[in-house]
């Protein structure tokens, strides 16, 4: 089930992945000329503030994508439908919960943080509408959780890809209609979840017909089961949040609104990297959990091993790239006010080039039900880069920051995680930990070979920019097909597409 569907959601995760970068840097400069860097930096920073309500859904996320992945592929219906039923009417107490937390910040969200002023009331809504989105989101949990058990990312990401559309088209539409305001934002974001969730429930009734939504469905017993798999994840998660999810409240609180603004326009680039590998990461899940639960043991350890390797490489090219780059990138995209910012950039980014690449193995911790550890470093690693954030912001400003950010989550991901996902398992420490060398090496070419032609060939508008950065990622693409694929990597793709043509002749 796992591995058949790999190839056709790598691509729709490349798609989705394409679309995403187009939509989001322009959508990102056309707000910042409409509403100015300070107004702009508020709408990052109301996603932010969203994500810290979705500590109450992570474990319970979690949990049903476990667990009714385990009872689909086992063929338990009755199961299924008791986690089906239990998580649907869970998720919409949750998202009613969330709608009633998120009154406050109607009003109150200038007390909280820095807005400049005259946006206060623009900016309560902005905050309120962005968490109403999450409800949404929240809502529609069981259902993405079968889409995920039947692994049809590809589905996900045509939802994902709607959800775009949408909200460039209600922003332009409400911004034609009347001037500018922060609140167009949030509706967008509620519009785009709207979009999504129902392509996703639409997909989750087609894979799955038999799971349908019933009130008496609801079972008190299943919820806590899933809680007792979904509570350490609702520690890490809060660890989560304080670990890569406070750096644009700190900015905006230690340095200032400006600032702040400035560095959630640096962040934009690496939190596109991020969500793409958390996207790719989560095609690998299935077949993760799949194999633990058929006691495949070690089949499961050499596809985590291989799903480590290959992302790493693969995302070690637009990493690389994106920091060799960083000066043109933001003086084309930005304007020449805003190249300054690139060591920020650089220093925001390249440690995602080792820290991403470990993210399946946490669908390690998850298939074995080893999540308590995980959770309590989790907080510890967060409570941390939350001191070191703001003691380094006060000293060294933005630089602070993400310096700060980058050397926890390198601790975190680095060093913790390979070594635990080994000891877990009973293998020695090295088993995932020595995946990091050759991902080094790729990052480290690609970055020098980007910094070089920026320096030589100053591109300086966005065709120049695309011809140097495209020809620079067809060397490294090269590079990583020749010198860092092991053989049988080679052989599998070759064969996937000697199959594919044949089926086509």
């Amino acid at each position: 089930m796992g591995q058949g569907k790999l190839g056709a959601n790598l691509i729709s995760n490349v798609a989705f992945f394409a679309l995403n970068i187009v939509v989001s840097l322009w959508l990102v400069s056309y707000l910042v000329r409409q509403l100015g860097v300070a107004a702009y930096g508020l709408v990052p920073l109301a996603v932010t503030v969203a994500g810290y309500f979705n500590v109450i859904t992570a474990g319970l996320n979690a949990a049903v994508g476990r667990h009714l992945t385990v009872a689909m592929s086992s063929g338990d219906q009755v199961r299924a439908n008791g986690i089906f039923n239990s998580s649907l009417w869970a998720s919409a107490l949750v998202g009613l919960l969330m709608c009633v937390l998120g009154l406050p910040l109607l009003t109150q969200i200038a007390h909280w943080i820095d807005v400049p002023a005259g946006w206060e009331r623009d900016a309560g809504w902005l905050f309120f509408l962005t968490v109403g989105g999450l409800a949404v989101t929240t809502l529609g949990t069981p259902f993405q959780s079968v889409v995920y058990s039947r692994n049809r990312f590809d589905l996900q990401n045509l939802g994902n890809i709607l959800g775009l559309v949408a909200r460039v088209v209600v922003v332009l539409v409400l911004f034609q209609l009347t001037m500018p305001k922060l609140w167009h934002v949030g509706a967008s974001v509620l519009c785009a979840a709207l979009a999504t969730i129902g392509v996703v429930i639409v997909a989750s009734r087609r894979l799955a017909p038999t799971l349908r939504p019933r009130l008496d469905g609801f079972s008190w017993p299943v919820v806590k089961e899933l809680g007792g798999t979904g509570g350490w994840v609702f520690i890490s998660q809060i660890g989560t949040l304080l670990l890569i999810n406070i750096d644009l409240l700190v900015a905006n609180k230690v340095v200032g609104a400006a600032a702040g603004g400035q560095y959630a326009l640096v962040l934009q680039w690496s939190m596109l990297l991020r969500n793409f590998a958390l996207v790719v990461s989560g095609v690998f899940g299935p077949t993760i959990l799949t194999l633990h639960a058929q006691g495949k043991l070690d089949e499961m350890i050499d596809y985590a091993r291989a799903s480590v390797r290959n992302l790493g490489l693969v995302m070690a090219i637009p990493i690389g790239i994106v920091c060799g780059f960083s000066e043109s990138i933001l003086h084309v995209w930005l304007g020449p006010t805003f190249a300054p910012l690139w060591l920020v950039m650089v220093i925001a980014t390249g440690h995602l080039a080792l820290n991403l690449a470990y993210l399946p193995l946490h669908n390690v911790s998850l298939a074995t039900n080893h999540v308590k550890v995980p959770g309590i470093l989790q907080v510890v690693a967060g409570v941390v880069n939350l001191i070191l954030a703001i003691a380094m912001a006060k000293a060294w400003g933005l630089y602070g920051i993400a310096i700060a950010g980058g050397l926890v989550l390198l601790l975190r991901n680095l060093v913790f995680t390979p070594l635990y996902a080994a000891h877990i398992l009973q293998r020695p420490w090295w088993t995932f930990a020595r995946e990091a060398l050759p991902i080094l090496g790729m990052a480290t070419l690609v970055f020098l070979a980007s910094l070089a032609v920026s320096r030589l060939a100053v591109p300086a508008s966005w065709p120049a920019l695309a011809l140097t950065t495209c020809s620079v990622g067809a060397g490294a693409a090269l590079l990583l097909w020749t010198a860092f694929l092991r053989r049988e990597d080679r052989e599998a793709v070759l064969g996937k597409l000697r199959r594919k043509l044949n089926r086509a002749g």
